[in-house]
């Protein structure tokens, strides 16, 4: 599988690999997280995913994600499931969420996230957030991403500060010190725990969702091939 993403890499415009030894030591993957800061882009990414073509015997699953947070204006459509934390918590009882963590914001406080679960023998795609690997600890069931191809989603400072603005006004107009708290986590941050990272502004966001689909598609093909 190495040697195809690198192919596939090589290729492209909008992807590249963060470290080469890094992915190596990936033996295997059973998922593929999307990580990035806030308005990176991870929503686009995650909607081209779950709307490509896959065929009859496609073995992609880009499940729900169910949190705690209010909703905000504009989100992406079918992507989130609004809870209470009593109802998160009643939902994870009833094997209603799989793979779970939580998030710290500000002022100490914290919201929780989990997914949908993914059918055995499924490859599942999550649209996850930073705290997958900065909130390591909280990530249930434990061990659940040790064979995750971590994808990071990049779009510089300015341009998801933009994009926030635009994106949430809501949030940004009355809860300014949530919006600096997801403004302070920078882009970079995630480079040293990814394994590739895709571009997605500028001239980038015209193949950023196509070349996100492909690099599926080949995880996908060395799934089937195990």
């Amino acid at each position: 599988m190495f040697d195809a993403i690198t192919q596939l890499v090589a290729r492209s415009k909008s992807l590249r690999i963060v470290d080469e030894g890094r992915l190596r030591r990936l033996s295997r993957v059973d998922a593929v997280v999307l990580v990035g800061a806030t308005c990176a882009g991870k929503s686009t990414l995650a909607a081209a995913i779950r709307g490509a073509a896959w065929g009859p015997k496609g073995r992609v699953d880009v499940p729900s994600r169910c949190l705690t947070r209010p909703r905000r204006q504009n989100e992406s459509p079918g992507e989130n499931v609004h809870l209470s934390a009593d109802e998160f918590e009643q939902s994870l009882a009833r094997g209603e969420v799989g793979l779970h963590w939580a998030r710290k914001m500000e002022g100490g406080r914290e919201e929780r996230y989990g997914f949908r679960p993914v059918p055995k023998g499924m490859l599942a795609v999550y649209s996850g957030n930073n705290a997958l690997y900065s909130n390591q600890g909280s990530v249930q069931p434990q061990g659940a991403l040790r064979h995750a191809l971590f994808v990071g989603v990049h779009a510089p400072d300015e341009i998801r500060e933009a994009r926030l603005r635009a994106r949430s006004p809501d949030l940004w107009a009355h809860h300014p010190a949530e919006v600096a708290h997801r403004l302070a986590d920078r882009s970079d941050n995630m480079l040293k725990h990814v394994h590739l990272v895709v571009a997605n502004h500028g001239t980038f966001e015209g193949v950023a969702p196509e070349e996100a689909v492909a690099l599926v598609k080949v995880v996908e093909a060395a799934l089937a091939i195990e």
